[in-house]
C-alpha cells in the first residue's frame, strides 16, 4: 500500500509543480470593457487637461505621465490606472504586430498581448496600476521601454519542442 501511495505522489508531483496556462481570443465583452476604459480615461484627460489620447505614442505616454504627476488619478482607481495600461498595450500591439488575448492560468484570466509564434505574453494592463497601488514612483516611458525590450527578447527566443 505504501508503495502505491509513493508511486501516486510521484505521478501527481509534476502536475502540481507545472503552472499550466493557455490563451483564448479576446471576447466581445472584453473588447467593450477595454473600449469603455479607454473612453473613460480619455474623458478625464479632456476635462482635466484639455488633451486627448490618440495623438501618437509619445504624446500618449506624456499624457499618461502628466495625469499621474498631477495626481489626477488616485492609487485606488484601478480601472483608470489599468486603462492607462491598455493605452500602453495598444501602442505596443500596433508597433510590434501583437494581438490582445485572454491569458488564463491558475490565478485567473488577464488581458495580455501575445507575441506571435512564441509561447509568451506580456501584461501591460497592470504595469501602472500595480505600482500606483503601493505608492511607487511611476516612469511611464521607462515602463514602455522595458515592455518593448521584453517583446524583442521574446521574438528572438527560439522555441525548442
Amino acid at each position: 500500500m505504501r508503495f502505491l501511495v509513493i508511486v501516486f505522489l510521484f505521478i501527481l508531483a509534476p502536475m502540481s509543480i507545472a503552472d499550466p496556462w493557455r490563451t483564448d481570443p479576446i471576447t466581445p465583452m472584453d473588447e467593450r470593457y477595454m473600449d469603455n476604459s479607454r473612453k473613460e480615461l480619455n474623458d478625464l484627460a479632456r476635462i482635466e487637461l484639455g488633451r486627448s489620447f490618440g495623438q501618437g505614442r509619445d504624446s500618449d505616454l506624456r499624457l499618461i505621465q502628466t495625469l499621474l504627476d498631477r495626481k489626477l488619478i488616485r492609487g485606488d482607481q484601478t480601472s483608470l490606472l489599468q486603462a492607462m495600461g491598455i493605452v500602453l498595450g495598444d501602442h505596443l500591439r500596433k508597433e510590434h504586430n501583437l494581438k490582445w488575448v485572454i491569458y488564463i492560468d491558475r490565478v485567473g484570466r488577464s488581458r495580455a498581448l501575445e507575441v506571435p509564434f512564441k509561447d509568451e505574453a506580456i501584461f501591460p494592463v497592470t504595469q501602472i496600476s500595480s505600482r500606483a497601488a503601493v505608492g511607487a514612483d511611476i516612469d511611464v516611458k521607462a515602463i514602455y521601454e522595458r515592455l518593448e525590450r521584453e517583446i524583442v527578447r521574446a521574438k528572438k527566443k527560439i522555441i525548442v519542442r
